[in-house]
């Protein structure tokens, strides 16, 4: 196993960056989860936004199928100022809390003529749309991605490669992650926020998340009770590794995009038995774990068995983020610390 795995992880730093692999032995930096217990929930130290049930809209029917689109908010993003943004997608509009004002939505910013497919916030409070016209004007570029001022105000829009989710970059850069696989991200912009063209697009996708420092992060799933994260600097070194295990069913989890907290990464697996599934939060330090938290993986109305976009976010102040929906309680983001 430990042979092989160090192939896996040299293969991923090749392809990440085009060097060579070092022949260095992976000193491994184990993460024993034991026997997982279910329904054991981490509970939030804060509440940071909620919304009635009449203020947000959802289908009262139940689950998406997701043929028909969600069933209610899939989509959040927490700004450098602390600002909550949800997409209230049913009313195609964003619903805004200010920081430490958590039980009403401080404004709305409503777009009824736009299908928007995902959005981040960006370092000076740049609103990066993946939209297109619902029904597109005469003579329409076909750009899908959008960049609007805190006021809704269109800066520009261009064309640029799709993914499965918008995310910011260390250098402050959009990214599309999912484009050429599940783990690429490609640059949609620069990091002052200018579009970048197609070409641009496809020449900076990396196979895998860009960190701060210069350094990527790899996920490898080995088996049903395994998994491995690794930080890789720019000379395809592995930095520092760690040996996931449970005996419990685990997957690597993309419902959260990974993240360095105070030098330490900031990743998630899914853990399951049957029906029951739940995310499972490291904060991975260079002695084994620094934070685990256990948290409802289907705590979005219309989610159970469908793919959301983001249901978890680790902020720029260091806290874990949550999303949780449904229509009869409506909408509530917690919040989690994930240690000092």
């Amino acid at each position: 196993m430990k042979g092989r795995t160090t192939i896996i992880f040299a293969v991923a730093a090749l392809v990440l960056l085009g060097g060579t692999a070092s022949a260095t032995p992976i000193k491994w930096i184990s993460v024993p989860l034991g026997t997982h217990r279910f329904g054991q929930l981490q509970r939030p130290e804060a509440v940071v936004a909620r919304a009635g049930p009449t203020e947000v809209g959802f289908k009262k029917n139940g689950g998406c199928g997701c043929a028909d689109g969600p069933a209610g908010p899939v989509l959040f993003d927490v700004s450098r100022g602390g600002s909550i943004w949800v997409f209230d997608v049913l009313n195609h509009r964003f619903l805004v809390w200010q920081r430490g004002r958590p039980a009403h939505p401080a404004r709305t910013l409503a777009f009824p003529k736009l299908d928007i497919r995902d959005f981040v916030l960006g370092r000076n409070g740049t609103i990066y749309l993946s939209a297109v016209y619902a029904e597109p004007p005469a003579g329409d570029s076909g750009a899908n991605l959008w960049a609007l001022t805190p006021r809704g105000k269109v800066l520009w829009r261009a064309k640029a490669l799709t993914g499965s989710a918008l995310r910011v970059g260390p250098s402050g850069a959009v990214y599309a992650v999912g484009v050429r696989s599940a783990s690429a991200w490609t640059p949609l912009t620069t990091p002052g926020g200018r579009p970048l063209s197609l070409a641009q697009q496809r020449r900076g996708t990396t196979s895998s998340q860009p960190l701060s420092g210069g350094l990527h992060v790899v996920a490898t799933q080995i088996g049903p009770h395994e998994a491995h994260f690794a930080l890789v600097d720019k000379k395809a070194t592995i930095v520092k590794a760690w040996k996931v295990t449970s005996r419990t069913q685990i997957l690597v989890s993309r419902d959260l995009t990974s993240a360095l907290v105070r030098g330490d990464l900031v990743a998630a697996v899914d853990v399951s038995r049957g029906a029951r599934l739940q995310h499972v939060v490291l904060r991975l330090s260079p002695t084994g774990v620094r934070a685990q938290i256990s948290l409802d993986a289907k705590a979005v109305w219309g989610a159970g068995g469908a793919e959301t976009v983001t249901a978890l976010k680790v902020g720029s102040d260091g806290r874990l983020y949550q999303l949780r929906t449904s229509p009869k309680t409506g909408l509530a983001i917690a919040s989690y610390s994930l240690g000092r």
